[in-house]
């Protein structure tokens, strides 16, 4: 799983004292509750550019028409008198404004390799774009009126300064980002060129930002000379986990393992979740994983595992940070109350199978729900990764948990006012990292009442945990609980059972025998929930609610 705030708040500040030896120094953009961008030059992961007249994009460094390359920051043109620019004001800050570049840009940075990925174009006309880094690598950026062209350019840097010239005969730069590769060689042999050694005594600290937990689960290590440099040697850390302090964002990791004279078998967990499993290599074969992450704590967590598993190499690199898409789309995360199901389980519903109803096309759903789930296990089974490598700018996250946080399954279980409101930071802090709104949603009432025969909350502790994280995290709550109790109580508790899963034996070809379920919704019940979360995402006046029908 990801780690928990216990170990957030020192990784924030680990963040803050990486040093040059990774390219690392400053708070990382997009650290919960720090969207300021990252200016310190001295020695950084990423740079951020927003090149243009315009407000720069939140976590981004504005860059003017008229920025002068100094020492200090250690950005900008180095002939400004050469670059124009304009602020279109649309579609976003990021692509609302541009620059004209006839000057080359120098930015300042350790010596190292990086991914520059750069985003031309103009609502208004179209742009064709030549850039040249380090006078030898080059890409061509071409789109119509209205569109936008992104390519990533990798980069060696071997004189602590990154060049880029600019050509075309409409040229439009709207920003630049620049990103710092990690490339790390396990073992006690040779370092390959470009690499950072990694040694069975490479202890984690926040001065370099990287290295084992616990160096003495890193038990063995040989180096056998061949087939190369990176292949050579190995270590192996059954049990020990790697630690890379990054930028919040999301990644893309690969790694070598194997040997040259015994077979290799090993897990990869990263961020607690299995990357890659049993993955298995004879003698001198090696095996390759590739696989994405999502970072939102300032830390990236490797953990090797299996009978005998062997680490060559590492290389992390950031992926492009995403723009606003077309239209908004509204995440759902949840459990089964929520899920979309098949024809299979008719006619059961989630309330995220129907919301979509009632909006037009101008909002995309993408309904993650899935049953027995909660906030602990949705994270531990990588939904919510796989949620914040998609999510962008404009987009909403809906959380709904609290039925199985309160199970007594271990997996499952989340003491109310520790370890779920832990969790449920977490959704909130990637969301918000990527541009996105997170909206918090107290867990749907079942058909439970008192002894005055009035529906009650039966996830007291939950619900008031869930308030509680709104309120500190300045987060939108929608209180679907309060919301559903009273929508019953108009309906009686007879009468409820239209709503909820109850069907009488031989109706229903896949419920043969029956069902009389208090949780779970017929389509009618869910068809009804769904309308009380619109009618809550109206009254909290999202941006979504323009597209309520």
């Amino acid at each position: 799983m990801y780690k928990l705030m216990s170990s957030k708040i020192f990784k924030t500040v680990s963040a803050v004292l990486l040093g040059a030896a990774l390219g690392a120094g400053s708070l990382p953009a997009g650290v919960p509750s720090v969207q300021a961008a990252d200016t310190s030059l001295s020695a950084r992961n990423q740079l951020l550019l927003d090149c243009g007249p315009g407000p720069a994009a939140p976590g981004y460094v504005r860059l003017l028409p008229s920025t002068l390359y100094k020492a200090s920051p250690g950005y900008g043109f180095l002939n400004p008198k050469l670059v124009t620019g304009a602020d279109r004001g649309t579609p976003d800050a990021l692509r609302g404004d541009f620059c004209v570049p006839k000057s080359p840009l120098r930015a300042d940075l350790p010596n190292g390799e990086y991914q520059v990925t750069v985003l031309s174009g103009d609502s208004a006309e179209a742009s064709s774009t030549a850039v040249t880094a380090e006078a030898s690598i080059t890409a061509d950026f071409t789109a119509a009126a209205g569109q936008f062209d992104q390519k990533t350019l990798t980069v060696p840097v071997t004189d602590r300064r990154l060049d880029l010239e600019f050509g075309g005969t409409a040229p439009r730069i709207n920003a630049i980002e620049i990103s710092r590769v990690h490339k790390f060689d396990f073992g006690p042999g040779a370092v390959e060129p470009g690499y950072t050694p990694v040694r069975q005594t490479t202890s984690y600290s926040a001065s370099t930002g990287y290295g084992f937990s616990d160096v003495t689960k890193v038990t063995y290590g040989a180096d056998r000379g061949a087939p190369d440099a990176l292949r050579g040697d190995y270590l192996g850390a059954s049990g020990a986990s790697f630690l890379l302090d990054l930028p919040n964002g999301d990644y893309e990791v690969s790694l070598i393992s194997g040997d040259q004279t015994e077979a290799n078998l090993v897990d990869i967990k990263a961020e607690g979740i299995y990357r890659a499993r049993a993955l298995a290599a004879a003698a001198g074969e090696f095996s390759t994983a590739t696989f994405n992450v999502a970072v939102i704590d300032g830390q990236l967590s490797i953990e090797v595992l299996g009978a005998v598993p062997r680490l060559n190499s590492l290389v992390v690199k950031k992926r492009p940070n995403r723009v606003k898409g077309d239209k908004p789309t509204a995440y759902l995360a949840g459990d089964s109350t929520v899920q979309t199901y098949n024809s299979r389980f008719y006619p059961q519903a989630g309330w995220g199978q129907k919301i979509g109803d009632y909006f037009t096309d101008g909002v995309i759903f993408a309904n993650r729900a899935i049953g027995g789930r909660s906030s602990r296990s949705f994270v531990n089974d990588g939904r919510l990764d796989t949620i914040l490598n998609e999510i962008r700018p404009g987009d909403y996250l809906f959380v709904q948990f609290g039925h199985n946080d309160a199970s007594s399954n271990p997996e499952r279980y989340a003491a109310p006012y520790t370890t779920y409101k832990e969790y449920l930071k977490m959704y909130l802090d990637g969301a918000k990292q990527r541009g996105a709104t997170p909206v918090l949603v107290t867990p749907v009432g079942r058909r439970s009442w008192d002894a005055n025969g009035l529906f009650k909350n039966d996830f007291p502790d939950h619900y008031a945990a869930m308030k509680q994280v709104a309120e500190e995290q300045n987060v939108q709550l929608l209180d679907l609980n309060a919301r559903s109790i009273a929508f019953y109580n108009t309906v009686g508790i007879e009468e409820t059972k239209a709503l909820f899963l109850w069907l009488e034996p031989g109706v229903y070809p896949n419920f043969p025998n029956g069902v009389q379920d208090n949780t779970h919704f017929k389509e009618e019940g869910a068809v009804q929930i769904a309308r009380l979360v619109t009618e809550g995402i109206r009254d909290l006046q999202l941006g979504i609610a323009a597209f309520i029908k």
